[in-house]
């Protein structure tokens, strides 16, 4: 078989592949795109992450595509029924990357609480003016979280031992009798101290913190996002923070990948960083080998891993 890798994968990862068929590695191409085209003719399997796009256009290419194998959770980056009407079978490892981006969305809470961004830059430019990084304490404050799924559950496990109170929205959980408030989306935003998203890209949630949901939140609230771009009105979020009209943010995903606006960013409360959620060995080793188990199961005839 021909195993087409897309994105860079663990050492161990690329050795239990190496053992399904012959890997043919584009990863580190200057080409990439090109490659993508050309390689994916006649490969069997496409291992990506979440930097490769693997669109209408491009999967019309593969004559030979039995798997599309994505090592996360997010296959927004899939032409999913598409490749479905080819016959090829999704799957990715949505459980695996849950720890990094929970650590990393606790992370950017309390970077943004405390301005610790800012004071650090403002320190190492040789300045000592404590004033102007007064912070917030997260103890006795509510945590509203948007999508209160597994990521959002950890999120909210965590921030408990902080002594935050926890809302949640998610019209999917129905019936909660949990000690969490469900709440609906404009109430969640217009109480919660720091609101945490954690949905999937869908048409449903594209825009879902839209200009209009930004204006609900407190002027001491934070916003964090750790989910996918395109959620968030970015652009208006930023405006917020130039304005004081927020008082900080956290960004780990953007509605373009590398943000084309960069230079809004500076001076104001907002920590960012370029999609490093699953960025950690331990969650690309499990990511990976969870791909490749996946792969050896549709190979063997059990699609129950297949989206």
């Amino acid at each position: 078989m021909k195993i087409l890798i897309c994105d860079t994968l663990n050492s161990k990862v690329l050795e239990e592949l190496q053992s399904l068929g012959k890997c043919i590695d584009i990863s580190a191409s200057d080409s990439k795109d090109q490659d993508l085209v050309s390689e994916i003719n006649d490969a069997e399997i496409a291992v990506i992450r979440s930097s490769t796009q693997l669109t209408k256009e491009v999967i019309e290419k593969a004559n030979n595509l039995k798997i599309i194998a994505r090592c996360g959770v997010g296959v927004d980056n899939i032409d999913v029924e598409f490749a479905k009407s080819k016959n090829i079978k999704v799957t990715n490892s949505p459980t695996a990357n849950l720890i990094s981006v929970v650590e990393l969305t606790i992370a950017l809470i309390i970077n943004a609480a405390r301005k610790i961004n800012l004071s650090d830059i403002h320190l190492k430019e040789g300045w000592w003016n404590r004033k102007e990084f007064i912070g917030m304490e997260l103890s006795g404050k509510q945590l509203g979280i948007v999508g209160y799924g597994k990521a959002g559950r950890l999120v909210s496990e965590r921030m408990k031992s902080f002594g935050m109170s926890i809302a949640f929205y998610d019209p999917y959980v129905k019936d909660w009798d949990g000690p969490e408030k469900s709440l609906e989306l404009d109430q969640l935003l217009s109480t919660s101290d720091v609101v945490s998203i954690h949905v999937i890209k869908t048409k449903e949630t594209e825009n879902l913190i839209s200009k209009e949901k930004l204006d609900l939140l407190k002027k001491s609230a934070i916003l964090i996002n750790t989910s996918r771009g395109g959620v968030v009105d970015e652009d208006y979020l930023v405006e917020l923070l130039k304005l004081k009209k927020l008082f900080g943010a956290g960004l780990d995903v953007y509605s373009e990948e590398p943000p084309n606006n960069i230079e809004n960013f500076s001076d104001i409360n907002l920590i960012t960083t370029p999609h490093i959620g699953a960025s950690t060995n331990e969650a690309q080793l499990k990511a990976g080998l969870d791909t490749v188990e996946n792969i050896k199961k549709i190979l063997a005839g059990d699609d129950s891993v297949a989206l």
